[in-house]
């Protein structure tokens, strides 16, 4: 019975080897590289363009002094009578000119990203085609063509910068985030007034034009999805508050006008003088989509 026992035992231990040969024989598998998370940590730079609607809400306050002076004389050339009636008129008129175009430009930044949060800070620079006017006619409802007095305001915002925080939540590589900071602009504006046409003094039109570079606020929000690890590309919406500005536009018409009635010289002297003071409140909205390239290749921290 032993001998049966351990020759049983042998064979088995026999078969077993080619299969345990065999087994170390097989190749082994490697495990998969481990997976290196996104991250948008890093300086970028990159363009953007866009279009923008900006409207500049405008107040004109004009005052008109039309003073008269009526002189009876002989023929001669000796005083009779003289009367002078000074009449005062103020207009005052709100609208608002839509100083809507084109805008593009570049831009600078740095991202921190933790976690699922980002942080960072944004710079650009725009260079924009937007312009518009708006125009008044006195008395209302009157044409412009035959009102006693016109006034008309022009402007175009030459170039736009921004200095924005950003702050922002990531889903790998798509990033959502809300902006805002100091934004500086400059805007080219020309104020005109004037008397269209007096009963004695002539048409007259005085424009004042200046630039002025204003400083205000930005916010906005926008979306970003990376194409690589180095480029992404985004779509933002920006408002824009760069506050109130104006003008002065001042100026006078002289008009005269005599006649012979009987022995007597009658003359008549009209002088229309006139100060227009232009306020106006400049906003922008803007829409634009940019392209970044973020230098290095992060990691990121959790």
């Amino acid at each position: 019975m032993r001998k049966i026992l351990i020759a049983s035992l042998g064979l088995m231990a026999v078969t077993a080897m080619p299969q345990v040969a065999w087994s170390a024989d097989l190749p082994v598998k490697a495990p998969p590289p481990p997976v290196v998370p996104f991250s948008w940590t890093g300086f970028y730079v990159g363009a953007n363009a866009g279009y923008s609607w900006g409207r500049a809400n405008t107040d004109l306050t004009e005052t008109t002094v039309t003073t008269t002076t009526a002189t009876i004389a002989t023929l001669a050339g000796t005083p009779i009578a003289s009367a002078t009636v000074v009449t005062p008129v103020v207009h005052t008129a709100s609208d608002r000119a839509n100083v809507n175009g084109w805008l593009g430009g570049f831009q600078a930044g740095y991202n921190w990203q933790v976690g699922r949060y980002l942080w960072g800070v944004e710079g650009d620079l725009q260079f924009t085609g937007e312009r518009g006017g708006t125009s008044f006619c006195f008395p209302a409802g009157v044409p412009c063509g035959a009102a006693t007095t016109t006034g008309a305001a022009d402007y175009r915002l030459r170039w736009l910068g921004t200095l924005r925080g950003r702050a922002g939540v990531t889903w790998d590589r798509v990033l959502l985030y809300a902006t805002g900071g100091l934004a500086v602009g400059d805007i080219h504006s020309d104020f005109s007034d004037g008397i269209a046409a007096g009963l004695l003094a002539p048409a007259a039109l005085v424009t004042v034009g200046s630039n002025t570079t204003r400083a205000g606020w930005v916010a906005g929000a926008g979306a970003e999805s990376a194409l690589t690890r180095n480029w992404s590309v985004k779509l933002e919406y920006l408002h824009v508050d760069l506050g109130g500005f104006g003008g002065l536009p001042t100026g006078s018409t002289t008009g005269n006008f005599s006649a012979v009635i009987g022995n007597f010289r009658t003359a008549i002297t009209q002088v229309n003088a006139f100060t227009s003071q232009f306020h106006a409140h400049y906003t922008d909205d803007i829409v634009r989509v940019g392209l970044n390239y973020r230098f290095g290749d992060s990691v990121a921290c959790y």
